[in-house]
């Protein structure tokens, strides 16, 4: 059970860290794009006169002066209302719809609350409407969809509902759709694709069904598909046109979406991200999937997706992000995988039946930062060649597998390690107790091995340098044969520690009464073990 809580806790929090990793990247990727827009929206377009008439109609950059109200004027007329990051509140006027010169609206980032005013999207000059980071709610007008004009159309992080427009989009001039974090339902209408200047799609955390239309993929100019956090379902189908495709980022995670990774997915040439994780979807990795030679994160985790790691994803020497965890692969680790010299996270874990040794070149990749072949049938020994060097690991879970041998020097030389999980393995020798050279540790997970104490020692020694882990707040070590006596130093550990389990490791003696100084613990497991004399009054300390 213990084994269970940890993993499902380590699931559940690398997703969470890969969200909000995402949910950053994202952000920055969107504002990037609306920059390049917003500085083509400031410049005059070539096709506009720049001589002023009574009935000029359109946007000569001639006679502009800002306001420091966030006004801009164009011969006493407004064209701009730029009013982000003020903690504004109140609702937002629909008297702006009256403003029929106006080419920019931005307030985001304040507290307005209510509807979008419904005329906005009639106005037939506006290039930007930016109302991202508010509180409005009800539906997006559906004008919006039809206006000629508009470039960026910035909605996210609000609470607006209602269903996508389905009627036939005309939005020719729409480089930026964001529509994050609403909730947002019905479907993607096919039209989407009459926005054939589109830079980027976000619709992410919404609750938008059905299936990704195809039509998405025409439009060459794509750089982004965020779609992550929704209800589609359906398979994800990419046009069978030659469509040249720039799109960069694609996110589709944490849908429904179900059949195979599209055999055309090569088509997808400039590709730097694909999320498809947390699905339905099933088939294999293709064995060419080294056409996608400039991706730098593959993300195909928590689907049925079955077959062997193709030795050609280690062709793709960009690759920074593996996760292929809790999927249906089998077979061995390709060696090929330790080409990767930029990698920094290569993930496998919860696959449960790949096999045969870890190749020794996998610890051999410096920029690695996170390793995770947990849950696996995985054995022979950890490699302990003295050359092996991980300066950057951060996160090592090789648990609930076959591994035997000793727990290698590398691991104890690896300064930045935070998390290191090796349990129900057939592990042997003694812990090592040079373990507090892991100043950065946070959680050391050593249970149901056979690991020792140190020969010709009565006290566990091993805890001695763990005093040096100030960080420390998982402590797993039960389920070994350890016969020793817990030393004084104990009550040294870190005040951080919250799980200390030591359960059925044949350790007898007294329970020392400087355990009380271990301030944070919330569960402490004794259980099965040759203890006697009476529980330490201290004890009581630990609430």
């Amino acid at each position: 059970m213990s084994q269970q809580i940890t993993e499902l806790t380590r699931v559940l929090t690398e997703s969470e860290k890969r969200r909000i990793e995402d949910q950053k990247g994202m952000n920055e990727q969107v504002e990037q794009i609306k920059e390049q827009v917003l500085n083509l929206a400031h410049q005059p377009s070539p096709c506009y006169s720049r001589v002023s008439t009574p009935n000029d109609s359109d946007e000569s950059d001639e006679y502009i002066a800002n306001s420091p109200w966030g006004f801009l004027f164009q011969r006493q007329r407004v064209v701009a209302l730029a009013l982000p990051n003020l903690q504004l509140q109140g609702i937002i006027s629909p008297s702006l719809a009256n403003l029929s010169f106006l080419r920019e609206i931005n307030l985001g980032n304040n507290l307005f609350h209510g509807g979008i005013p419904y005329g906005l999207g009639h106005l037939s000059r506006l290039r930007v409407i930016d109302f991202q980071n508010n509180q409005l709610q009800g539906s997006i007008p559906t004008s919006l969809f039809q206006n000629r004009r508009v470039q960026i159309i910035s909605l996210a992080f609000n609470e607006l509902s209602g269903e996508m427009w389905k009627g036939p989009w005309y939005v020719p001039e729409l480089r930026v759709l964001d529509l994050r974090n609403n909730s947002l339902t019905g479907m993607i209408p096919p039209s989407v694709g009459n926005a054939t200047k589109m830079m980027n799609f976000s619709l992410s955390g919404n609750i938008v069904s059905g299936s990704i239309p195809k039509e998405l993929f025409n439009i060459s100019s794509l750089l982004a598909i965020h779609v992550r956090y929704n209800r589609l379902s359906g398979p994800l189908l990419l046009d069978e046109g030659n469509t040249v495709s720039n799109l960069k980022f694609l996110s589709i995670s944490f849908n429904q979406i179900s059949g195979c990774i599209p055999s055309n997915i090569c088509q997808l040439t400039e590709l730097k991200v694909l999320s498809i994780s947390f699905n339905n979807i099933t088939g294999e990795i293709p064995k060419n999937i080294d056409c996608l030679s400039k991706l730098q994160e593959f993300y195909i985790g928590e689907n049925p997706i079955k077959g062997t790691i193709p030795t050609s994803l280690g062709n793709i020497s960009t690759l920074q992000y593996i996760f292929c965890g809790n999927n249906r692969i089998v077979g061995q680790i390709p060696p090929e995988l330790g080409k990767l010299s930029n990698l920094r996270q290569l993930t496998f874990g919860e696959n449960y039946n790949l096999i045969g040794q870890i190749p020794e070149v996998i610890f051999n990749i410096s920029s690695l930062e996170i390793i995770n072949f947990s849950s696996n049938n995985l054995s022979g020994r950890i490699p302990a060649t003295t050359g092996l060097y991980l300066p950057n690991l951060g996160e090592l879970y090789l648990g609930d597998n076959q591994i035997k041998g000793e727990i290698p020097l590398f691991i104890i030389n690896a300064s930045k390690l935070e998390i290191l999980v090796l349990a129900q393995n057939f592990l042997t020798g003694a812990i090592p107790t040079n373990l507090g050279n892991l100043r950065e540790l946070q959680k050391l997970v050593l249970h149901t091995n056979q690991l020792t104490n140190e020969p010709r020692e009565h006290e566990l020694r091993f805890f001695d340098s763990l005093v040096e882990c100030r960080m420390l707040k998982y402590l797993e070590v039960g389920s070994n044969p350890l016969n020793g006596v817990l030393p004084n130093s104990i009550g040294n550990l870190s005040s951080t520690i919250e799980i200390f389990e030591i359960s059925e490791t044949h350790i007898n003696g007294l329970i020392p009464t400087s355990i009380g100084n271990i301030s944070s613990l919330i569960s402490l497991d004794f259980e099965g073990n040759n203890l006697i004399g009476n529980i330490p009054s201290e004890i009581g300390k630990l609430k």
